[in-house]
This record gives C-alpha cells, structure tokens and sequence, in this order.
C-alpha cells in the first residue's frame, strides 16, 4: 500500500497509533530486535512498536531537520524585525598618528612636526515614522513564520504516515510468511500420510513423487514471502532513516476483521471536516494573510520617513598647548623726527608681551573638547524609477499566487477524499469477494483432498484445489489490511479517534 497524505501529529499520533498498530496480523508472536538506550537509539533486544518507530523517524529524517531549521531561521527573522522600532547605538575611536607638514587639529595651523591625534564619539538615531514599515514587517514575518510551523506539522504528518505504511508492511509480510508455513506444513503431513499409504500398498509411489514436488514448491513460496518481508524492513528502515547494520523488527498484535457495513459519511462530508484542520489549509491561507501585508509593505516605500539623531564627540591632538603666563617687556627704540628743520632724535619704548605654553593634559582635551549634535531628518521621496508603483504590483501578483496555492491545496485534498473514498468502496468489495472465495475453496480443497487420499482423483486435481486456497488465502490476508487501512484513512481525514 502507498500513500501520500499528511495528518495533524499533535491530535492524532496517539489515537492513530492506537489503531494502526492493530493492523498487525492475528497472531502474538514476538520478534526481537531493538530497544531503546539513552540516546534515543535503539539496540537489539526489543522489537519496534509503532509509536517508537514514528518517533524514532521524527527524530532522524533529514528533511524534517531542515523543516525545523527554517523554523529557527523565520523565528529568528521576526525576532530581529521586532527591534528595529528601538534606537541604534554605536560608538567610534580612533588613534592616529602623522609626520611631516600637517594641520594641528586643534588650531588648524600648519605645522612640521609629528602629530598624534584620538578622537572618539557616541552616536544615536532612531526612526520615528517609516509609514509603519516597522509595523508591517513584523506583522508579515509573524505570518511566515506561522506558515513554515505549519509546513513542519504537515511534514511531520507525512513522515508518520510513512512510517505507519512500511510499518504495516512488515507485518502484512510477517503473516504472508505464516500463511506459507501452514501450507508448508499441510504438504508436510500429506506426504507423511501419503508415504504410509505406499509403504502399505495402497497408492502408488508417483503420488509420494508428486506430493513431494509439491513440498519444494511451497519450500519456495516460503523464501519468497520471506524474502519479501525482508524487503519489507529494508523499506521501514530507509523511511526510519537507521543505520544499515541496524535489525528492524516490530511488535505484532491481533486485527480484527473489519465490519462489512457502509461507511457512515458521504465523500463530501469527509472533504468538508478534513478541511478544517489540516494543517497544509491553514499554512495557506497564512501565506495569504502575509501576501496581503506584503502588499501594505510595498507601498510604504513611496512615504515619506522621518529620524532623529543625536552624536556627542571628542578630541585629542599631541601638539595642542595652552598659555599658562604672560610676561611684558618694554624695548627701545631710537627715532627722530624734523620740526622746523630742525632733526630731534628721542627713543620710543614699545611694549611685547612673552607667552609660556604648555601641552595640555591629555583628559583635559578630552573634556574642554566634546561637542554634542542632535537632529530631525526628513526623507521625502519625490522620484525612485517607480519603485513604489512596481514593488506593488510585485506584491499583489504574489498575492494571486498564494491564492492560487490556496485553491490547489483545496483540490488535492478533494481528489485525495474522493480517491481514498473510491479506494475503501473497491477494498470493501475485494475483501466480501475474497473472504466468501477463501470459504468456498476451503470447501472444496476438503474434498478434494478426500478424494485423492481414497485414490478416486489424481494429483493435479489435488494441487490445483490447494493453490487455489493457498493464493486466496494470501489474498485475504492482503485485502483485509488493504479494507481497515483504507477505512481509518477517512476517519483520520475527520479528526475521528481511530480506535475499534
């Protein structure tokens, strides 16, 4: 059996294992292969039950660990749009050192010497209206990441109904197995029977030689059927993702044969509960909500966007000196001047002032020469090559995409409801068929087998009276599986408990 649905784990796992696991053959034989140690592994020693082997998969499957990891990284996106609303804070320093002819940063004079320079600030800035582009954009991240939480859930689904297909699998085989091993033993006494028969006389040898042919050809229907179970454990172990030196075996429990009654919804009914709760629905129509915030997103870029700053800085320069004194001095100067022709000398004493200058201390710069800057900017945009209009269209484009998805979501869901439908409605009919043809070669096989011991029919009416029954019994087994598998698949579509 394979099929392609997704179920909702959080509601169902339990239920559904409860009811999946009596899938199993009717028979309480015990496997042993694996069990579970402290890593969540499992080792030999214990068979798989179908919870263990859902988690086990849930644990291991590549693509599901991708699943989580675009969770984080849409988890991670919206928690970074969620600070954009606060201020930006960053702070600077550096240290700088020159040779040669250079401006004193402190005076702007030119000077030839060796300079080093620190200069060091703190800047702010914050934005106080974008057209709530803030806003939008952690609306719309909350959306996807909603949307790819509910792609994990759907994919989990997927991943466990695998697992419970190959699981069913391994047991529909194991009861193959001992379907051939009953029609192994029934030639086995036959031929038990038939060789004291000859041995006394009473049938001839060649009906030991058929009956004997017989033997290996039911030896090799038991290799086949166990080379398919085998098959059927390399199949749970890939969907398992375990190591390949790892034994699979599962625990076997009774199925009761299902009830021939009609099942009790219409296909409609069904469509219209599955709907409600499927998780791939609501990942949809969650990428359609977001396409419409994508929409709001786009136009904010022809808005106009205002932000505040604020900076405080400081500096260092290794030459900047202050006056510490001032000295005055008098020099003489020898003039003359003609005042009726006649030359006077006389001596002038023009004042001078002397500086003394010292470095100034290095903290000391750093207080006298802090500035502090705060501002308001405004951005309007007037022309951007149609960004905004067409950053629109963009979105509203992708919004009828995500509307389309959500329409074709809706119709693979209605097409897997009318098929599993269909498929439970051919079930049912194949097992009543098959379950009154196992009654009526049971009948005759009984009396075929009466007729060959007391000689009054050959071999080939025996054997074909035998495999006749043995491949409707194989049959029976795989219709049943085939009816109560297909019924629980409509019951899981509405959420129903799927026990018996």
């Amino acid at each position: 059996m394979t099929l392609n649905l997704s179920f909702k784990p959080k509601k169902l796992l339990v239920p559904f294992f409860l009811s999946a696991v009596l899938f199993a053959a009717e028979s309480n034989a015990q496997g042993g292969a694996i069990g579970n140690d402290d890593s969540g592994n499992n080792n030999a020693g214990t068979p798989y039950s179908l919870q263990e082997a859902i988690d086990f998969a849930l644990r291991n499957n590549i693509q599901l660990k991708q699943s989580k990891l675009s969770v984080e990284n849409s988890l991670n996106t919206l928690e970074q749009s969620r600070w954009l609303k606060y201020p930006n804070l960053n702070g600077s320093f550096g240290l700088n050192g020159n040779l040669g002819r250079n401006i004193d940063p402190f005076s702007n004079q030119i000077v030839t010497q060796a300079i080093t320079t620190n200069n060091m600030g703190v800047g702010a800035n914050v934005t106080l209206y974008n057209g709530y582009r803030i806003k939008n954009t952690v609306a719309l991240n909350e959306l996807n990441l909603n949307a790819d939480r509910l792609d994990l859930e759907a994919n989990q689904n997927d991943i466990t109904l695998n697992v419970i297909n190959a699981y069913l699998n391994v047991l529909s085989t194991e009861d193959l197995i001992d379907v051939s091993r009953k029609q192994l033993e029934v030639s086995k006494y036959q031929i038990d029977r038939t060789q004291k028969l000859v041995e006394g006389g009473v049938l001839p040898e060649v009906n030991l030689f058929d009956l004997e042919a017989q033997l290996a050809n039911d030896e090799l229907q038991l290799v086949n059927a166990e080379n398919n179970h085998e098959s059927a454990k390399l199949t749970l172990r890939q969907v398992l993702n375990a190591p390949p030196t790892q034994d699979i075996t599962v625990v076997r429990v009774e199925v009761p044969d299902p009830k021939m009654q009609p099942y009790a919804e219409s296909a409609t009914q069904v469509y219209e509960e599955a709907i409600r709760y499927l998780p791939q629905v609501k990942a949809a129509e969650a990428r359609v909500l977001a396409a419409n915030k994508n929409i709001e997103l786009a136009r904010t870029v022809g808005l106009p966007s205002i932000t505040a700053n604020l900076n405080w800085r400081t500096a260092y320069s290794s030459v900047a000196q202050e006056i510490t004194s001032v000295t005055e001095t008098f020099n003489p100067i020898a003039v003359s001047a003609t005042v009726d022709g006649q030359t006077v000398p006389f001596v002038l004493n023009l004042p001078s002032q002397n500086f003394t200058r010292e470095n100034i201390a290095y903290f000391n710069q750093l207080g006298n020469n802090q500035n502090t800057a705060a501002g308001i900017n405004m951005s309007i945009p007037i022309f951007n090559s149609f960004n905004a209009k067409y950053n629109v269209q963009g979105a509203k484009i992708q919004k009828m995409q995500s509307e389309l998805q959500v329409d074709n979501t809706l119709l693979t869901i209605r097409q897997n409801v009318d098929q599993a439908f269909i498929s439970m409605y051919n079930a049912a009919k194949s097992y009543s068929a098959t379950l009154t043809q196992v009654k009526a070669l049971e009948r005759s096989f009984e009396a075929a087998e009466v007729r060959y011991n007391a000689g009054a029919s050959d071999f080939v009416d025996y054997n074909l009276a035998k495999t006749r029954l043995d491949q409707a019994a194989s049959n029976l087994i795989q219709s049943k599986y085939n009816y109560v598998f297909r019924i629980k698949i409509l019951d899981f579509y509405q959420n129903k408990p799927l026990d018996f």
